[in-house]
């Protein structure tokens, strides 16, 4: 009697497109770029505002925060975290805007990050034409941004961390862009709109959705490239939830998933992407774990780095070359 052919388990054909070997790199890269500026008298120093009193967004931002100021750490530089979200409504403004004046004139300071979103009420356009370009980490000054409507350099300009991150990790991969039919879901300032104007840049066919869109499903079920960045997980959001699941995609299909919520009661992360059934149709996948969050993390280290020299050339000299 012959034996029966153990059937093949689909999720361990796809391949992961995990972020270690970037963000190892990105720590690597940097530590001696910190032992190289330290001998012009400048040690890196992240600072980050968290603006947000969501509960949700709140514990979210400290979990991302608290990453970034530990990998600052562990390569020499220092990191400081400001919480200005219980400063009341009508004040948060004027508060982050005094703030963000004292760190632009801090030569001490040389990376400033104001994590996103911010509260509804806050002038986000005042705060980010407020910081100064050179200390700008995420590249969302209106000098920054507008670096994205001219061909970028992924491995020189500062650009948005998570979308450079994405495209470091599909060069990483080898992963074709040009041509290839791309819908990014959700159109944030952070990952969604500059990512979906860098990938027409390297030649793709992008498609936006968000939550007024009619008809999301026959746009990602065509893709060949699906981003989800929504960050509204069905277990934290009863309105306008989002999650990316196998039923959803096309065979073949690369998919990468960006976004992810903090349980403020229980802890626990929740992610744009079921995993498990996504991984039985997709070629290649980023985990929810160990994926676009160390890829986001690495670009966050090399923007400091990269900050950190044009502070070093404005307030030592400006004759000294970095990356």
């Amino acid at each position: 009697m012959g034996h029966q052919a153990t059937p093949l388990n689909p999720a361990a054909m796809v391949t992961w497109i995990r972020g270690e070997g970037l963000h190892r790199q990105a720590k690597e890269w940097a530590r001696e770029h910190v032992k190289r500026l330290e001998e012009v008298g400048i040690t890196p120093k992240l600072a980050i505002i968290l603006l947000n009193d969501d509960p949700v967004e709140l514990a979210t931002q400290r979990r991302f925060a608290s990453l970034k100021a530990r990998d600052v750490r562990e390569v020499g530089g220092e990191a400081e975290i400001y919480e200005l979200h219980d400063v009341p409504p009508e004040r948060r403004t004027k508060e982050a805007l005094r703030l963000i004046e004292s760190l632009n004139k801090r030569d001490d300071v040389t990376g400033v990050i104001i994590q996103k979103p911010v509260p509804p009420f806050v002038d986000e356009r005042a705060l980010f034409a407020a910081l100064s370009p050179e200390k700008d980490v995420d590249a969302l000054t209106p000098d920054n941004k507008k670096r994205l409507l001219d061909r970028f350099d992924l491995d020189n300009d500062v650009l948005t961390c998570t979308p450079a991150g994405i495209l470091e990790l599909f060069r990483m991969y080898g992963i074709e862009i040009r041509g290839k039919d791309v819908v990014v879901v959700g159109k944030g300032e952070l990952v969604g709109k500059p990512l979906s104007v860098m990938l027409m840049q390297l030649d793709a066919t992008v498609t936006v959705l968000h939550a007024l869109s009619k008809e999301r499903e026959p746009y990602v079920k065509r893709a060949d490239i699906v981003i989800s960045a929504v960050g509204r997980p069905p277990e934290i959001y009863r309105d306008n939830p989002w999650r990316l699941t196998g039923e959803m995609i096309k065979e073949g299909v690369v998919v990468v998933g960006v976004g992810g919520k903090v349980d403020p009661i229980s802890g626990k992360w929740h992610f744009d992407v079921d995993e498990k059934s996504v991984a039985e149709k997709a070629s290649y996948l980023t985990p929810n774990i160990g994926g676009v969050g160390l890829a986001t993390r690495a670009r966050v280290l090399k923007n400091l780095i990269r900050t950190s020299y044009q502070v070093a050339r404005l307030v030592v000299s400006s004759r000294i070359v970095g990356p």
